[in-house]
């Protein structure tokens, strides 16, 4: 299909309870009966949905519109490649998902000296945190920072530290907290608890907060 092609942006839909969790990917290469997908870092953080046999549903974007199609994996990421099934004759246009959308990555607004800007995480902890930035930082720079959990689980405002920059990825920044209240840092350990692929209480921990 002339509509998709290698480096194109792409989105994988993975349905979590009354959720879709959205990992924005990018095509890497298109078999007749295949797509091999590049995936972001953070995959791991949904590892057990990226298993051989695994629903997805994929949606690609293009300048005529969206375009989905429901699929299967046909390789895990820790195999040598990431793949899902493809039959271009599945492939379909869709006006969007009637379920709501959390993002695989969170916000986060850094206000720096005079400086306001976003940037995406790919790692949380309640010991630090990891994002990507095109702006320079060095290990000791501290700021204000603001993240921005989806859903309705609030924003969370501390000041970060940055303690580690990435050997190989100059984009890629660890800080640690600091001025983290108490109020903020438990509605950090619920969220990361609520979204974490090893929750066995995933269900009742949902349905007590939507009722």
């Amino acid at each position: 299909m002339d509509l998709l092609q290698p480096g194109q942006k792409l989105s994988l839909n993975i349905q979590k309870e009354e959720n879709v969790v959205e990992i924005i990917c990018s095509i890497a290469e298109i078999y007749e009966d295949r797509m091999v997908i590049d995936l972001p870092q953070y995959f791991m953080r949904y590892i057990e949905y990226l298993e051989v046999g695994c629903p997805l549903t994929v949606k690609v974007f293009s300048k005529l519109g969206t375009i989905d199609f429901n699929t299967v994996v046909i390789s895990s990421p820790l195999e040598d490649e990431f793949s899902v099934e493809f039959d271009e004759g599945a492939v379909r246009l869709t006006e969007g998902s009637e379920l709501p959308v959390i993002n695989a990555i969170e916000s986060m607004k850094i206000k720096r000296d005079e400086d306001v800007f976003y940037v995406k995480t790919f790692e949380i902890s309640t010991e630090y945190l990891k994002f990507y930035s095109d702006k320079t930082f060095q290990e000791g720079d501290s700021f204000d920072c603001e993240l921005m959990l989806p859903q309705d689980y609030g924003t969370i405002y501390f000041v970060a530290t940055i303690s580690e920059v990435d050997d190989v990825y100059e984009n890629e920044y660890t800080v640690t907290y600091s001025a983290l209240n108490e109020y903020d840092r438990q509605t950090l350990l619920y969220y990361m608890y609520v979204y974490s692929y090893e929750s066995d209480d995933q269900v009742e921990i949902d349905n007590e907060k939507n009722s």
